[in-house]
């Protein structure tokens, strides 16, 4: 007998998206970016520059991320919302791997063996992560602003 696995809506929509909307604020101030991201494990990796507002803006507080389904009917919106901070990530083994898989996922290709390198000197950009601490799955599909919290 085989057991089949069960996979969640809200993990389905991880992986089948590539964009992300993070947002931060502090003093007054907020601004949310869009980002590609690769999830893994548990976190959301995305290459931003270091100066971008949103980055300079998640420093020492919370922020915020959200991925939906685009849909042109209300009935079938669904999305994960969450909250959590953004970390630079280190500059070690775990974050090369994690960046490999990145350029293999979206197919970005260069000449260099470190992409991590590649990546600040070719598009200003260092590798982040977002740290969801409270996350949603919203899905209209049970009832018009149907959602429940949800582990990673």
């Amino acid at each position: 007998m085989s057991s089949k696995i069960v996979i969640s809506p809200w993990h389905r929509l991880i992986d089948s998206s590539t964009v992300m909307s993070i947002a931060a604020g502090s003093d007054g101030t907020a601004w949310s970016a869009p980002v590609y991201y690769l999830f893994d494990d548990k976190g959301f990796y995305f290459f931003s520059n270091p100066e971008a507002r949103h980055i300079k803006l998640s420093k020492n507080s919370l922020a915020a991320a959200s991925i939906f389904r685009d849909d042109a009917d209300i009935k079938n919106l669904a999305g994960i919302q969450m909250s959590g901070t953004i970390l630079k990530a280190p500059l070690n083994a775990r974050s090369a791997l994690v960046a490999n898989k990145y350029c293999t996922y979206f197919k970005i290709t260069g000449n260099a063996m470190d992409i991590l390198s590649f990546f600040t000197s070719k598009f200003h950009a260092s590798l982040y992560r977002f740290e969801p601490e409270t996350v949603y799955f919203m899905d209209n599909s049970k009832g018009f602003g149907s959602r429940e919290k949800v582990e990673l």
